[in-house]
């Protein structure tokens, strides 16, 4: 498989792009009997080591296993690599080389600023796109003419399992902070839609911006009508300054519990959590997707399995379809997803379909139902973690969050 990279950007980076809005119809594509599968996942840069190579090796595999029981609808699946790179910029370079090669569907981009900028390229193609990791809120009402899935949970559905960690506490109160961006803006009013389904008072709804070099102001805000949770939204740099702006306004006080996103798990964010007090310390609960799920196949590297569930849905809804075109397989995405025979791997899915069954495949990843209407999960598993002393994130337990 050629080289193939991103820009190693976590999905959870604050972006600016403005998504491009597709007003026609992607063109047909040709029925050549071959279901060509290009990938767009990185093999340079952080996000190569970090993810990429264990993303790229499971892709392979799934589809070494097609192949070796028989392809999709007669047929060995091919697999074609372009080099994602490390801008939007440059992994438009690398989806022209796919849709060029001819590619009826592409694993990746693993970076949501790269999927923001660059989707609509393969969507006015016709080419389908299943990305593993790109978690962008921005992405859920993206106009992909029903051609891009996600096996990764959007961020939409992170804020109702942050929402459901902040009812566990037993609060009746919320304050919300967020980085003033996009990215900040779209996480906030995803949570506070969710905390007033719950019942919960959001007392205050605070944006801090990046440039500012001191957040006091907006940590004071956030505490004024004495909340009982704090959420704090934003990227590993600037949520944990405002993180730490909070730890000091209530250096003399009982702080809040405090609720942060998976940005914050990260590990430029240890030596700064480390720094505070530890009263503060023991008030943190984090929410992030399950990257790993324990599977029998050893899919153990970050979002590996996903990345191999991307291939099998694919593969499995070309032959239901009984078909390479995109948009057909496409059609069935969904349906191969849900509501049948439970069956959890090619091989088996293959054999059921073959006998007329409807199905149901769960892989690796976990929860692999995928809406009808958005293309994402309906269902994902999220965790909650704290820090210990040195700074280190510590899961403490695992739970199923539902967006329908």
């Amino acid at each position: 498989m050629a080289a193939v990279a991103c820009n190693g950007d976590d999905d959870s980076a604050s972006t600016t792009t403005q998504t491009v809005v597709t007003t026609t119809s992607p063109p047909p594509r040709p029925d050549d009997g071959v279901l060509v599968l290009g990938v767009l996942l990185p093999t340079t840069g952080p996000g190569a080591t970090l993810f990429g190579e264990g993303m790229i090796e499971a892709v392979q595999r799934a589809v070494d296993e097609i192949n070796a029981a028989g392809g999709v609808n007669g047929a060995d699946v091919d697999l074609i690599g372009a080099d994602e790179g490390a801008t939007a910029a440059s992994a438009a370079i690398g989806f022209d080389i796919l849709i060029t090669s001819g590619v009826d569907a592409i694993i990746g981009p693993a970076s949501s600023i790269v999927a923001l900028g660059d989707l609509d390229a393969p969507v006015s193609a016709g080419v389908l796109t299943c990305s593993p990791t790109a978690t962008a809120l921005a992405l859920d009402n993206y106009p992909d003419n029903g051609l891009f899935f996600r096996t990764v949970p959007s961020d939409s559905l992170q804020m109702v399992a942050i929402a459901s960690v902040v009812e566990r506490t037993g609060s009746t109160s919320i304050a919300i902070g967020y980085l003033d961006d996009s990215y900040g803006r779209g996480l906030a009013e995803a949570l506070q839609s969710a905390v007033s389904e719950s019942g919960l008072a959001v007392l205050a709804e605070i944006a801090f911006s990046g440039d500012d070099e001191d957040l006091a102001d907006e940590a004071d805000a956030l505490l004024e009508n004495s909340p009982s949770v704090v959420a704090i939204l934003g990227d590993a740099g600037d949520g944990t300054r405002l993180l730490d702006a909070v730890a000091q306004a209530t250096a003399d006080a009982e702080p809040p519990t405090i609720v942060v996103n998976d940005a914050l798990r990260d590990a430029q964010t240890q030596q700064v959590i480390q720094g505070l007090p530890r009263q503060v310390r023991e008030q943190i609960r984090g929410v992030a997707p399950l990257a790993v799920t324990p599977n029998d196949l050893e899919l153990n590297e970050l979002y590996a399995a996903n990345a191999y569930d991307c291939v099998n849905l694919i593969a499995l809804a070309s032959i239901q379809a009984g078909s390479q075109v995109p948009t057909s397989i496409a059609a069935q995405m969904a349906s191969v997803s849900a509501g049948g025979s439970q069956c959890r791997s090619f091989v088996d899915c293959s054999d059921r379909l073959g006998r007329g069954l409807q199905i149901d495949y769960e892989g690796p990843s976990g929860n692999t139902e995928l809406s009808n209407r958005t293309g994402d999960p309906a269902r994902a598993r999220f965790q909650e973690f704290e820090f210990d002393q040195d700074g280190r994130d510590e899961a403490v337990s695992t739970f199923e969050i539902s967006s329908e």
